[in-house]
């Protein structure tokens, strides 16, 4: 059991020769991630449940299928002013069955009372302790992975965190012309 644990980590973690360009690469399976929400009440109304991993809404089989997932890396500082853009987003495409998940890195208690406070219409997830980022080679802040309902990459980047709304519009408009996934298609 232990074997397959380790086995699990060294498969959802890059290695350390991995590079930018190979983690994010376009068509590329998503780094899978399971995090608790500092928003709970958000998350159980997506997922319901307190925690979210990728998988409840992208890949083989999710319980709550999505046709893609806008993840949001940030954290309290400057990169945070990119909330609210996400957050016009999330609500724009509910219908269209696209989720956003927000990732917060910042390690504060008053996290969870601050994300409350901003009424979001999406769950925000911890990562105190920057394992997803790390997953995702985040470098810079705000930084934004947008995966298909397979679980491939379909976009990646870093936009500034005031200027967020319309390049990741673009990518989402992008994403749903292509219509419904064809098992085996590439793009």
């Amino acid at each position: 059991m232990w074997a397959a644990l380790a086995l699990l980590l060294c498969v959802a973690a890059p290695s350390p020769a991995e590079t930018l360009e190979e983690i994010l690469v376009v068509g590329a399976p998503a780094r899978p991630f399971h995090l608790p929400a500092l928003n709970p009440e958000i998350a159980t109304s997506l997922v319901r449940g307190r925690e979210v991993a990728l998988h409840d809404l992208v890949g083989i089989r999710p319980p709550h299928p999505a046709r893609g997932v806008v993840i949001f890396f940030f954290d309290r500082g400057t990169s945070s002013l990119g909330l609210p853009a996400m957050d016009t987003l999330a609500r724009r495409y509910r219908s269209a069955r696209i989720r956003f998940l927000g990732i917060c890195l910042d390690d504060d208690p008053t996290a969870p009372d601050w994300i409350r406070g901003e009424r979001l219409a999406f769950p925000i997830l911890a990562d105190p302790h920057r394992v997803v980022a790390g997953r995702y080679a985040v470098r810079t802040l705000p930084f934004i992975v947008l995966v298909d309902a397979e679980a491939r990459i379909f976009a990646a980047g870093d936009p500034h965190a005031l200027d967020l709304e319309g390049p990741v519009d673009l990518e989402i408009t992008s994403l749903l012309e292509l219509g419904p996934p064809i098992v085996g298609r590439r793009r």
